[in-house]
């Protein structure tokens, strides 16, 4: 118990399982559910800050991390998101077991980056809120306060989303007070990411 204990409090996770299923059969065997809450905006006293960009897989986009497979003599890193392999700029040439840089240290499993040249205050937060509308009038009630009081908390410069799903999916579009607009999914019908991302401009392809 401990264990998860340290973990929450060092990356702000929790999930009720430390283990994720190996194999479909395990996964068909779980009662419990593989899931994690995260808490976004978590203060952490001594959050590690690296005053350099991140390293991203040319696939995924994910971030080098503790969790990366490194083979140091073909100076290569496998995502453990996508399973890509990934080569180190030249910067990274020097490293070894014995010389990690500080994003493949295993206690630095939560760090923030000071990225060269774009000022923090540039790069607006996002945040997404994902909601079960599959619940009485009086939880309805207590939800709607609650996020009320989520979104006064948030940053001024923040980019806010929210879907909620019941017998359908709703996507809304919340730039438009006095026209709402909300896209309706159904749950019964395979949607596929091309058609959705083109419809809604969700995806942006980088510069």
């Amino acid at each position: 118990m401990a264990e998860f204990v340290d973990l929450e409090t060092q990356d702000g996770v929790r999930m009720p399982w430390n283990v994720i299923p190996g194999t479909k059969q395990e996964a068909i065997n779980v009662v419990v559910l593989v899931a994690a809450i995260y808490t976004p905006i978590k203060h952490f006293p001594f959050m590690p800050v690296l005053p350099y960009s991140p390293l991203r897989c040319r696939t995924c986009r994910s971030i080098l991390n503790p969790f990366c497979i490194v083979n140091f003599a073909s100076k290569i890193w496998i995502c453990p998101f996508c399973f890509q392999r990934n080569h180190f700029p030249p910067h990274y040439a020097s490293i070894s077991d014995d010389n990690l840089p500080a994003e493949l240290f295993p206690q630095y499993t939560t760090v923030e980056y000071e990225t060269p040249g774009e000022p923090a205050s540039l790069v607006s937060p996002v945040f997404l809120s994902v909601v079960d509308t599959c619940v009485i009038e009086e939880e309805i009630g207590f939800l709607q306060s609650a996020i009320s009081q989520a979104v006064e908390l948030l940053p001024e410069n923040s980019l806010v989303g929210l879907i909620t799903f019941g017998t359908f999916v709703h996507v809304h579009e919340l730039g438009f007070g006095l026209v709402p607009k909300t896209y309706v999914l159904k749950g019964s019908k395979r949607c596929f990411q091309g058609p959705v991302t083109r419809e809604d401009e969700f995806l942006r392809k980088e510069a």
